[in-house]
C-alpha cells in the first residue's frame, strides 16, 4: 500500500497565507495601533533607562566632589590651624576639577578662605547660611539647591561637609561651590539626539542644568505640568516645555542629591513614525494581496532569520561575553536562546568565582594584581599617585586553633566587612590568602594612606562578637606608594609586605611605611 506523503512546510505556509490574506487586511488597522503602542512603550522604557543612567553619571560626579571634600577634611593642617597650607591643598583640588571652588567656614559661618580668591583677601559673608546651619546641626554632608551667590551674583550649587579639627566636631564646614556649566557639560557628553531635551532639576523643581539653551533656562522652574507630575511621582508622561514644545517626558529621581533628571522627546517625532508605519503597512497589505505565494517565502525567511539570530549570541558565548537575546518570535529558537542565556550566566558566575575569594567575596590576588597593573598605567600617564596597604592580622592563628575553622572563617568575613566599610568606593580590597589582606588606594599619597591605615588598625582592634564569644585581634599594616616605593605591582607589594613585617617586629597593631 502506497504511503501518503505528508505535506511540506512550504505547502502549509502557502495554504496558511492564502487563508489569512483577507482577515489580515481587515485587521491591519488594529495591528498598526498595537504595534505603535508597543513601540512607544518600548521607546519610553529605554528612555527611562537612559535617564537613570544619566542621573547616575551626575550622582557619581557629585559623589566624587564630596569624596574629595571628605578627604580634604582629614588634613592635619586643620588640626595645626595652618590655614595657609590647607588653602594650598584645597587650591590643588580646585585646579584638578572644572567649574568648582572650595570655601572653608569657621563655627560662626565666616569664610576662612575661598580658593576663588587670594588667601589673605578680605571676604564677604557667605551665601549659604541656612545650609551652613543645617550642616552644623546634623553633622552630615549637604547638597544645596540652586542659589545666587552674594559674592559673585550668578547661579551656583554647593556641596558642604562637616569638618572635625582638633577633636571638636563641626568646628568648621568645607564647601565646594559648583558652576551649573559643569552639569551642562555632563549632559552634553551623553550624546543625545539634537532634538531631545535633557535637564536637571533641584529639589524645588528649579532647572540647574540643560543640554540646550542653558543660559536661557537655568534658574527657572520647570513647567507647571512637569512639576505636577514630578510631585505625583510619575516617571513617564506628556508635558509642554517653556518654549511650547509638547514632549514625551521621563523623569529619574536621585536619592543622593534629591535632584531629578528629565529627558523629553518631541511628540511629533514619534507621531511621524506612526504615519510612516501606517504607509508601510498599507503598502505591505497591497503587496500581500498581490503576492500571496511570495508571502510563504517571506514567512519561511522569517523562520530562517529567527534561527540565524542565534548565531551572534553563540559566538559571543564562545568569547566569554554575557549573552542577551531578544525575542526571536519562534518557540524553538526562543528555547535555544533561553538555554544560551542560562549557559552564559553559568560561565559568568564561574568567571566571578575565579576572580574572587570564595569565603569573603573580596577580590583575589589575580584580580587585584590585574587592577593595580591597569591603575599603574593610568598613574604613569596622568602623573597621579597610588598606594597599597598590606595588612596581616595579629592574634588570628591562636583563635583559629582554639575555636576551630568555622569561627575563624566568620572572623575573617567580619574583618573583610570592616575593611570594606573603612575604604572608599574607589579603593579595592582583596584577600591574598589566610589572614593577609591588601588594599589599593587610587589617587592617595603615602601620607594620606598612612592616616587611613591607622584608622583601620583602630577599627580592626575593636572586639568581635561571634555567638557567645568576644574575640580580640589586631592588625599590622605596611604602606607603599607609587612612585616613591616602586613602579610595578610586585615591587609595591614587596615593599608594603616588608613594611608590614617591620610593624609586627615593633610590637604589632602598628602602621609602617616603605622606607
Amino acid at each position: 500500500m502506497k504511503t501518503k506523503r505528508a505535506p511540506t512546510i512550504r505547502f502549509k505556509l502557502i495554504t496558511l497565507v492564502l487563508a489569512c490574506v483577507v482577515p489580515a487586511s481587515l485587521m491591519a488597522v488594529l495591528f498598526i495601533a498595537h504595534d505603535y503602542q508597543r513601540a512607544r512603550d518600548h521607546l519610553l522604557f529605554n528612555l527611562l533607562t537612559t535617564a537613570r543612567t544619566m542621573m547616575a553619571v551626575v550622582d557619581r560626579d557629585i559623589a566624587s566632589i564630596e569624596s574629595a571634600l571628605n578627604a580634604l577634611a582629614t588634613s592635619q593642617h586643620l588640626d595645626d590651624h595652618n590655614f595657609g597650607a590647607f588653602y594650598t591643598q584645597a587650591k590643588r583640588i580646585q585646579d584638578a576639577s572644572e567649574n568648582i571652588s572650595i570655601t572653608l567656614l569657621d563655627a560662626s559661618g565666616t569664610q576662612v578662605f575661598n580658593t576663588r580668591y587670594p588667601y589673605n583677601e578680605m571676604l564677604a559673608d557667605y551665601s549659604l547660611s541656612d545650609e551652613f546651619q543645617t550642616i552644623q546641626d546634623t553633622g552630615k554632608p549637604l547638597i544645596s539647591n540652586l542659589f545666587v551667590s552674594k559674592i559673585n551674583p550668578r547661579p551656583l550649587l554647593a556641596i558642604g561637609v562637616p569638618v572635625q579639627a582638633g577633636g571638636h566636631a563641626n568646628r568648621y564646614t568645607l564647601h565646594a561651590t559648583i558652576n551649573p556649566e559643569r552639569l551642562e557639560k555632563l549632559l552634553q557628553q551623553q550624546g543625545l539626539p539634537a532634538e531631545w531635551i535633557s535637564a536637571v532639576f533641584d529639589s524645588s523643581g528649579t532647572i540647574i542644568a540643560r543640554n540646550r539653551e542653558m543660559s536661557r533656562f537655568v534658574g527657572r522652574k520647570g513647567s507647571p505640568d512637569l512639576l505636577e507630575n514630578i510631585a505625583a511621582g510619575n516617571n513617564s508622561f506628556v508635558s509642554t516645555t517653556h518654549d511650547g514644545v509638547t514632549v514625551y517626558t521621563v523623569i529619574s529621581h536621585s536619592s543622593v542629591s534629591n535632584w531629578s533628571l528629565g529627558i523629553g522627546i518631541p511628540t511629533r517625532l514619534i507621531d511621524n513614525q506612526l504615519r510612516v508605519t501606517l504607509w508601510w503597512l498599507v503598502l505591505a497589505t497591497i503587496t500581500l494581496l498581490a503576492t500571496s505565494l511570495g508571502a510563504a517565502w517571506l514567512i519561511g525567511g522569517r523562520i530562517a532569520e529567527s534561527i540565524r539570530g542565534l548565531t551572534g549570541p553563540a559566538l559571543a558565548l564562545g568569547s566569554g561575553e554575557v549573552v542577551s537575546i531578544p525575542p526571536l518570535h519562534l518557540r524553538e529558537a526562543d528555547e535555544v536562546g533561553s538555554s544560551l542565556i542560562k549557559v552564559s550566566e553559568m560561565l559568568h558566575r564561574a568567571q566571578h568565582l575565579a576572580n574572587h575569594d570564595v569565603l569573603t567575596g573580596l577580590a583575589n590576588r589575580a584580580l587585584f594584581n590585574e587592577m593595580v597593573e591597569q591603575h599603574l598605567s593610568l598613574c604613569e600617564r596622568n602623573n597621579s599617585t597610588l598606594s597599597i596597604l598590606y595588612l596581616d592580622l595579629d592574634g588570628f592563628k591562636p583563635i583559629n586553633d582554639q575555636y576551630g575553622h568555622e569561627i575563624g572563617d566568620r572572623l575573617l568575613c567580619m574583618v573583610a566587612a570592616r575593611l570594606k566599610a573603612g575604604s572608599r568606593h574607589s579603593d579595592m580590597v582583596a584577600r591574598l590568602g589566610g589572614d593577609e589582606f591588601v588594599i589599593m588606594m587610587v589617587g592617595s599619597t603615602m601620607k594620606d594612606s598612612s592616616v587611613v591605615a591607622r584608622k583601620l588598625v583602630r577599627k580592626l582592634s575593636d572586639p568581635y562578637e561571634i555567638d557567645d564569644l568576644t574575640l580580640h585581634i589586631s592588625a599590622s599594616i605596611g604602606v607603599a606608594s607609587y612612585p616613591e616605593s616602586g613602579v610595578t605591582v610586585d615591587a609595591l607589594l614587596q615593599r608594603a609586605d616588608t613594611a608590614m613585617y617591620r610593624a609586627k617586629e615593633k610590637g604589632r597593631s602598628r602602621v609602617e611605611t616603605a622606607s
